[in-house]
């Protein structure tokens, strides 16, 4: 089987449709971003997923008896999967988010744990238990005292965000890689009954779908942001107090405007629940269950708004005991034995990460897919709808793909990717960005509304045409 064959096998097994090979067309080298994990595979194979499911709900809605052909370059693709480090502010490349406390340390034990640091109080939490100053060096020699687990442990249990790096073997026999492992790689269920909702015949997939975008980051802002590039309208509600990082705001805010409610003051909880009352989809990246507690679960959703598609995004899955942890995209690659397995691969000393945040952008376009076809199901069998997806699932399905070593192949620079960039005005000048990978019936996604400050729009929908 090439590698493209792969791709679109993939794709099946993901839409859960042995068909769509014969209407799905795949450009592009099969490898494109070195690895010794088939990253182009699972670049290609998500947005083709998402794809997929634009072209569902384009057909619900029209009344079309067919579904529309869908075409992916890898080249595009896996540009797609790096838009936070090709994104370009007047020419320049924008400042490196990542806290220099963040990264991989050696502990008494020889082995590695990294720390993620990028949020100011998370950083600060982790200073104040290895009782260090702010300083690379001093954490360094903190850090050296512990042994990796045992450190580990502590700080998951203060809520702080720092793993151990594992080996693929030790991962598997973890027990959370085996809750994992009883999950599918997306996860799509009915939570409640409603009538057929179909949107009115329009010429793009998404157009006049409300989308309440509640997520940080990456991994749920891509799937907001690829909703909105389908057409649809995204309010993405974010708190003032709560830390954001400013370049991946500006990656993933193309199509969105933003607004501020604080969900622990009643006014604001109102507002919310005002919105949703209106929407078609809400995106929550949040811990598992962290929601809940404020009543905005996604029963209690479905109750507010029947017919409601809610997309929930985790780190570490939905169950297992590390269901409640926080996570980013490198912290599970260095759990489950990937960025190990890349360095060992690379002859290298330290953890490496996948040339990507594949993990987060993958995940993303997942949910994007799952939400989509759920709206395109809603169209014709009603009902409410949860999607569930988590990094740790996507990880698990590139683990399984099993090794692929392109490592030695040139790695693509920001010129490579230029064919696949566009101009954007906005507040904060020039933005040039990789515009939204694949086509829909021929027809290309594409934002019409650039990045904005954040809490820059009032907590309403835009006015629809009389």
């Amino acid at each position: 089987m090439s590698d493209n064959s792969m791709i679109a096998a993939q794709v099946a097994t993901l839409v859960d449709e042995p068909g769509v090979t014969e209407r799905l067309t795949v450009t592009g080298p099969p490898d494109v971003l070195p690895s010794l994990y088939r990253v182009t595979t699972i670049a290609t194979a998500s947005v083709a997923a998402a794809s997929v499911g634009a072209g569902r709900l384009l057909a619900a809605r029209n009344g079309s008896p067919s579904q529309p052909a869908v075409t992916v370059d890898t080249r595009h693709a896996s540009a797609a999967f790096r838009s936070e480090r090709y994104l370009r502010l007047d020419g320049r490349p924008l400042p490196n988010p990542w806290d220099p406390i963040s990264g991989y340390y050696r502990t008494a034990d020889d082995r590695w744990i990294q720390l993620h640091c990028n949020f100011p109080h998370h950083r600060n939490g982790i200073l104040e238990l290895l009782d260090t100053p702010n300083d690379r060096a001093a954490v360094e020699r903190s850090v050296a005292r512990f042994e990796a687990e045992s450190l580990e442990l502590e700080l998951q249990a203060m809520g702080m965000c720092a793993t151990m790096a594992r080996d693929e073997d030790e991962w598997r026999a973890h027990r959370q890689a085996k809750a994992v492992a009883e999950l599918p790689v997306l996860e799509t269920e009915r939570i409640g009954d409603a009538p057929a909702l179909r949107p009115e015949p329009a010429d793009l997939p998404a157009e006049g779908i409300r989308v309440v975008d509640m997520t940080r980051v990456i991994a749920g802002p891509v799937c907001g942001r690829t909703l909105a590039a389908h057409g649809a309208e995204v309010l993405r509600v974010g708190a003032a107090h709560l830390p954001e990082v400013r370049s991946a705001l500006m990656d993933t805010g193309f199509g969105k405007r933003n607004t501020f409610l604080n969900l622990r003051v009643a006014a604001d909880a109102r507002r919310l629940q005002e919105l949703v009352s209106t929407a078609d989809v809400v995106l929550q990246a949040y811990r598992p269950r962290a929601l809940d507690r404020l009543g905005f679960g996604p029963d209690a959703l479905a109750r507010l708004r029947p017919g409601i598609v809610v997309a929930t995004i985790s780190a570490y899955g939905r169950s297992g005991p590390w269901s409640g942890l926080r996570g980013f995209d490198s912290l599970v690659q260095t759990a489950s034995g990937i960025s190990w397995a890349e360095a060992e691969a690379s002859g290298e000393e330290a953890p490496r990460p996948l040339p990507a945040q594949a993990l987060d952008h993958a995940t993303g376009y997942l949910a994007a897919h799952g939400v989509l076809s759920a709206l395109a199901r809603r169209a014709v069998e009603g009902g409410s709808w949860q999607v569930r997806v988590s990094l740790a699932q996507t990880g698990r399905w590139l683990q399984s793909l099993g090794h692929h070593d392109t490592l030695a192949a040139p790695d693509p620079t920001r010129a490579d990717a230029e064919e696949f960039c566009r101009r954007l005005r906005s507040e904060f000048g020039e933005l040039s960005y990789v515009a939204p990978p694949g086509t829909v019936d021929g027809r290309a996604p594409a934002w019409t509304m650039a990045p904005a400050s954040l809490g820059t729009s009032p907590p309403d929908w835009e006015p629809r045409p009389a």
